[in-house]
């Protein structure tokens, strides 16, 4: 039992070695409103920071609201090892992803999902970033709209907007990002 209890220390000290060692410093993400649906469609980056490869289990949270539906169509997939399935378990709240760095290496992960529109509002988590304890070095967000779709509110203010045929596009473009709000989304059909 003595030793068992030992086991468990040292891999909880591991645990929290690999961990502390992780970073989340990247996102490129495009978002559209279409069909009363909302898309998401983005590479995650990670880097491990230390001499021992890191494998963890990560969360990936939806928000969850009387005016959203079911999320549904989510994929996650590792770019760099090309590994299709890296989704381990799925919950109303979110689902949860390994991922898998070698000692100082990099990892890209590409996510997407589909979820319901029950009302005029469309929104994604961003403060979650704050639990890695730094900003993001980059973030870059790209919402994608039909023309005929007024967008009334959004919590960040976009760089630049274009109409290039029937579709409206909002570019964003953060440097050493912290969100202090999620990215909201207000509109009129």
């Amino acid at each position: 039992m003595r030793h068992l209890f030992f086991v468990l220390i040292n891999l909880f000290f591991l645990s929290n070695v690999a961990s502390q060692n992780l970073q989340f410093y990247r996102e490129d993400l495009t978002f559209e409103i279409k069909d009363n649906f909302f898309y998401v469609d983005g590479i995650y980056n990670f880097c491990n920071n230390g001499e021992k490869e890191i494998q963890q289990v990560l969360f990936y949270p939806f928000p969850v609201d009387s005016i959203y539906g079911v999320v549904d169509s989510i994929n996650a997939f590792d770019v760099n090892a090309k590994t299709l399935n890296i989704i381990t378990n799925i919950a109303e709240k979110g689902f949860y992803f390994k991922i898998k760095l070698q000692s100082y290496g990099i990892g890209k992960y590409k996510i997407s999902y589909r979820q319901k529109l029950l009302k005029n509002k469309a929104e994604y988590i961003l403060v979650t970033t704050r639990k890695w304890g730094k900003p993001l070095e980059r973030a870059q967000f790209k919402l994608i709209t039909p023309v005929g779709l007024k967008i009334i509110s959004i919590s960040y203010k976009p760089d630049s907007i274009k109409q290039l045929n029937n579709k409206m596009f909002y570019y964003w473009n953060k440097k050493d990002f912290m969100p202090d709000r999620n990215m909201l989304f207000y509109f009129n059909k």
